[in-house]
């Protein structure tokens, strides 16, 4: 198990000594150092009852209590608490000689050890008053009985969760005597997800999907928020002017200010399927254009990091609308932020007039930085300003037709205070929307949303399309004339990119070309155009190369390339446009590799796929003549 953070070896000092003999446990004290901040000065120690690690951890500036442990004295049997103190304690550090190691391979970053805290922390709370002092009691049955007991009032999702987390607390049974290790008393042949069914008052859930009628209204608002705000850019960098301007107090302007950023993010959100973890960390210049099968397309670069050790750079399909939407963000009140042209900080002023509810502002106070917590917040509020009505009577039967278990906590409609409900959004709403939309109208494959979501399995991403064709058996459907006008630009992109590979030999890749026989420049026009029909709707591309494949492609030409690369595939062609995006790439994955030698860890699946990537960008070089510089992996 490993862990992330500036300097692990700022905390050597305080770190656990390795034991000196196999029977010898040391145990952290009520003054052993827990976190330190920065410069390495202890923050926490073992005894109190507040872990805080934003010092150490907290590198986004997210809301403070995501980086604390709280472990609640007066909620547990004091035995039972202290071991699981040190057993957090053991997870997060490990020993000294030995830190962010724990058994097994897996990667853990810290607020998923806050997580596992905090699970473990509730669940262990039925043995206040009682006798079980001791992790190693759990393997019990009658024991293990009373947490479930006690979970049957929760939902699966919660339970399953607190069953986990006192499962992973067996990865540092190697710091404690055999005595003290523990398992779970699970029942024989029953897994931690059974359990959590039979034990549990409701299903997960998922997050719900918007209705048709109410997602034709948000697009809509979103569309025309962020134009109208758009047609009155240069009027945004000031609060203050943009009041005088606009004959408005300066609390309106505000509130104004606030419904524009609102739209900006909705949009960037609802036309691209981003994590609002992902939307934190667009900035300014994360809209791109790039020219794909005779099509415009219109991305945002980002970072994802919920599957990886560390950020990494990806890209998302979205709509020309976000263009604005950046530009819109970069100006906002710009005058006041105290980071120029930073779209996640949001200025905040007082208010003259009594307890600060009048018209003028009176002094500037610390901007807002919205990060995931005031995101939501910031979606939560501007689904208030949208107040767009659902109506029981007229929605209902299509609200349970897509969403037939929705966790209550997830549940999109609010109630105003007249007793009429509006539709509360969310980003995962909005993301689940999204591919709800996209695939019941046929615009994309399950395998173009995997990579659109990030996901790691195509079966991740059906469980968000999973409900798509009741949108197709809603009268959703593609406009003709759009599709044909695609149809005619990616035809028209297709004998290009054929020509170029025929009157360009020299500078093509790849197994495709190798397999004509004869003198590929003397194929006749007629020869060309029987080719340009056979293949025309078999042929995909990424950028970084042409797949001919057609419908018997894996998906692997498109999403993992690089195999195909090394084989020469008889049915890829890489150009010499796609050779310098091999360049690029090459450059970005070296770079990556190096974060992970300066932060002294290593996945070894991740770098596996990392070096083929790698080798295969060295061998298109190696084939359209790019110098390069070869990778050495014995440096690490």
């Amino acid at each position: 198990m490993y862990n992330v953070s500036l300097d692990i070896k700022k905390y050597e000092q305080y770190a656990l000594p390795t034991p000196r003999t196999p029977s010898e446990f040391v145990m952290p004290n009520e003054n052993t150092v827990v976190s330190i901040d920065k410069d390495g000065s202890p923050v926490s120690y073992f005894g109190d009852d507040v872990w805080d690690y934003n010092a150490f951890f907290n590198l986004t500036r997210e809301r403070a209590s995501l980086y604390q442990i709280k472990f609640f004295l007066e909620k547990h049997q004091s035995e039972l608490l202290i071991e699981l103190k040190q057993r957090i304690y053991f997870l997060i550090w490990g020993a000294k000689d030995d830190l962010l190691h724990m058994e097994g391979n897996t990667f853990r970053k810290f607020r998923q050890c806050r997580l596992l805290a905090r699970h473990a922390n509730e669940a262990l709370r039925v043995f206040k008053g009682t006798s079980v002092g001791e992790f190693s009691l759990l393997g019990n049955e009658l024991v293990f009985t009373q947490i479930l007991q006690e979970q049957k009032q929760f939902s699966q999702e919660t339970v399953e969760h607190r069953l986990k987390s006192l499962t992973v607390l067996t990865q540092v049974n190697k710091h404690f005597p055999e005595s003290r290790h523990f398992r779970l008393g699970l029942p024989e042949g029953k897994s931690v997800k059974q359990i959590a069914k039979m034990n549990s008052s409701s299903g997960k859930g998922h997050y719900p999907t918007v209705i048709p009628v109410i997602y034709e209204q948000l697009m809509v608002r979103l569309v025309k928020g962020v134009e109208t705000a758009y047609s009155k850019i240069n009027t945004l960098h000031d609060v203050k002017a943009y009041a005088k301007k606009h004959r408005v107090t300066e609390r309106r302007a505000l509130v104004e200010f606030k419904a524009i950023e609102g739209a900006c993010f909705m949009a960037l959100s609802a036309f691209t399927g981003m994590r609002i973890s992902e939307l934190t960390q667009i900035d300014s210049t994360s809209y791109k254009e790039v020219e794909l099968d005779g099509v415009m397309l219109c991305t945002l670069r980002s970072w994802t990091s919920k599957l990886e050790k560390l950020p990494r750079e990806d890209v998302w399909a979205c709509a020309p609308i976000c263009k604005k939407a950046l530009a819109i963000l970069a100006v906002l009140n710009d005058e006041y932020r105290s980071v120029k042209g930073d779209i996640h900080c949001s200025p905040c002023f007082r208010f003259d007039g009594k307890n600060g509810i009048g018209d003028n502002i009176t002094s500037q106070i610390a901007d807002v930085v919205l990060n995931t917590t005031n995101l939501a917040n910031l979606f939560n509020n501007h689904s208030k300003h949208l107040g767009i009505a659902y109506v029981p009577d007229e929605m209902d039967e299509v609200y349970c037709l897509l969403n037939p278990v929705v966790s209550a906590n997830y549940y999109p409609i609010k109630t105003r205070e007249d007793g009429s409900y509006y539709w509360h959004f969310s980003t995962h709403s909005l993301r689940r929307t999204f591919a709800h939309f996209v695939v019941g109208n046929g615009l994309v494959t399950l395998a173009a949303l995997k990579h659109q979501f990030k996901h790691v399995s195509l079966a991740m991403t059906a469980i968000y399309a999973s409900h798509a064709e009741v949108l197709t058996l809603l009268g959703i459907e593609n406009l003709a004339s759009v599709k044909k006008s695609i149809e005619e630009a990616e035809m028209d992109s297709h004998k290009a990119y054929l020509r170029d590979m025929f009157d360009h030999p020299e500078e093509q890749s790849g197994g495709f070309m190798k397999a004509f026989e004869g003198d590929p420049k003397v194929l006749t026009d007629e020869q060309f155009e029987r080719l340009v029909k056979e293949t025309r709707g078999a042929n995909k591309s990424t950028g970084f190369g042409r797949c001919f494949a057609g419908f018997k492609c894996r998906m692997a030409h498109l999403f993992e390339p690089s195999s195909c690369v090394g084989l020469d595939c008889e049915n890829l062609n890489i150009n010499q446009n796609e050779a310098l995006r091999w360049q690029e790439r090459h450059n970005r994955i070296g770079h990556k590799i190096q974060q992970m030698k300066e932060l002294g860890f290593y996945n070894q699946n991740t770098l596996a796929r990392e070096l083929s990537d790698i080798r295969a960008a060295e061998k298109v070089m190696r084939d359209h003549n790019i110098e390069f510089e070869q990778f050495n992996l014995g440096a690490l």
